[in-house]
């Protein structure tokens, strides 16, 4: 059980920085893209993901994910 809660901290933090929200304009409900991916914006030119990561979200995406690994490690049984 400790080495599963220790994979989900990795590999969940790994993914979400991999894969992390963003937004438009700062606008809209965030959508989650791969890092080094492009979007085309409205008018039609390519823009890099992480121009517009939303911090917050991946913030507390990185923090519910670490809290599940780290309980499963704080309550397996010895």
């Amino acid at each position: 059980m400790k080495t599963l809660g220790f994979m989900i901290c990795i590999f969940g933090s790994l993914a979400a920085v991999l894969v992390p929200p963003y937004r438009l304009a700062g606008l809209g409900d965030p959508r989650w893209g791969f890092l080094l991916d492009d979007i085309v914006a409205a008018f039609g030119q390519h823009v890099r993901i992480y121009d517009h990561i939303d911090v917050q979200t991946l913030l507390l995406e990185l923090l519910v994910i670490n809290a599940i690994g780290m309980a499963m490690m704080l309550f397996a049984r010895r």
